[in-house]
């Protein structure tokens, strides 16, 4: 597996976004694959000068373009994102890094150090009232992850106030591209014509350019995202934590988490991935978006789904522990074929179906597309 992304630009295929160890095997594939196509370089949708927002990009679910909502006053819907964001109890109690509990091991204390928050609101220096916010990670040495896509919009306009590629300092170990589609290619592409952040210090740097301490953060488990950011922050807007406080309420244990992509299809009737089935940061921002947005404007909707969702759930936790029983009774109450001359004294009577509880599963809690947010490859 390639160790980094400091790869020659001459042994980069713009074309085909691929990385060849020579250039005598890069001109071998551009003389059989692109003949005498000219010279120019396709534009990274990941790419983009992060010193000036963008425009918003549209994006496709199913046959509908991306577009913003109106149906509530943006001052009704601000109020409302406020009264919504988490307690501190309920943030740590996801892995939320807030700066107040104690570091578990030495890198833990590492990045614990480096954590900052957002500076406090002057009437100099306005930020934005609320952001979405979607990363993208690759792992590098002892399984820790790292930052390289970040995506930021603002909430109430939809304006896109970041979108780039981030490169790492340390070597990526694991590009986990089965999970976003950034290859190694990719990011040397985009860091030879200056397209790319350098570390998350400069992710961090251009993301507190929009925000402060009153800025409320949406998107879908941004626990990895602000602790690789190194970044602690208070009012926080978790579109899986909130519709899994709507199924299990507010106080309660989740024993299992939806997913941006099942969320998106259940209350919004709206596919996001479809042919790669890869990962945007953009448009994973757009689309947590997008569900916050309608939890707020209609939360008896949102009652009716949850209702819906805890039902199905209950079917389904009811299904697996039959199961599990029924694996148990094969396993445990089973009569083995006896040697021969083998006297039979009762110990393998079988005294009933009695039912062991429930032990879930680590599969049943956690959703890999919520936690963590690129999860090791299987490869």
């Amino acid at each position: 597996m390639l160790q980094n992304a400091e790869h020659e630009r001459n042994q980069c295929c713009e074309y085909c976004v691929r990385w060849f160890r020579s250039t005598e095997a890069l001109s071998q594939h551009n003389q059989a694959k692109h003949g005498n196509l000219p010279a120019v370089i396709p534009s990274q949708n990941q790419a983009v000068n992060a010193s000036s927002p963008q425009p918003p990009r549209p994006f496709h679910f199913q046959d509908q373009s991306y577009e913003g909502f109106s149906l509530l006053d943006n001052s009704v819907i601000h109020d409302r994102l406020i009264s919504k964001c988490h307690s501190s109890e309920r943030l740590k109690k996801e892995g939320y890094v807030l700066g107040e509990e104690a570091p578990e091991d030495s890198r833990q204390a590492a990045i614990t150090k480096q954590t900052i928050m957002a500076t406090h609101p002057t009437s100099l220096d306005p930020k934005r009232k609320a952001v979405a916010l979607d990363c993208e990670m690759a792992g590098i040495r002892n399984g820790e992850s790292e930052i390289i896509s970040i995506c930021v919009i603002d909430f109430f306009t939809g304006e896109l106030l970041l979108d780039s590629l981030v490169k790492p300092h340390e070597p990526i170990i694991d590009w986990r591209t089965n999970i976003h589609g950034i290859r190694p290619a990719t990011l040397a592409i985009a860091a030879s014509h200056g397209q790319v952040l350098r570390g998350w210090e400069a992710a961090r740097q251009e993301l507190l350019k929009h925000i402060n301490t009153e800025t409320v953060m949406v998107g879908q488990s941004l626990q990895q995202d602000l602790k690789r950011l190194r970044l602690s922050h208070g009012k926080i807007f978790d579109t899986a934590i909130l519709t899994a406080e709507a199924v299990f309420g507010t106080g309660a244990s989740f024993s299992r988490r939806w997913s941006l992509q099942s969320l998106c299809a259940d209350l919004l009737k709206l596919r996001i991935r479809q042919g790669s089935n890869t990962h945007d940061a953009l448009e994973d921002a757009m689309a947590a978006r997008e569900v916050a947005l309608w939890c707020i404007c209609y939360p008896d909707k949102l009652k009716q789904w949850a209702k819906r969702a805890r039902k199905k759930h209950k079917v389904e936790k009811a299904k697996r522990a039959e199961r599990k029983r029924n694996r148990r009774r094969n396993t445990h109450y089973s009569t083995p074929v006896p040697d021969e001359g083998f006297e039979d004294y009762g110990y393998y009577h079988d005294y009933g179906g009695e039912e062991d509880e429930e032990i879930l599963r680590w599969e049943d809690v956690i959703d890999w597309e919520m936690w963590p947010k690129s999860p090791p490859s299987s490869d």
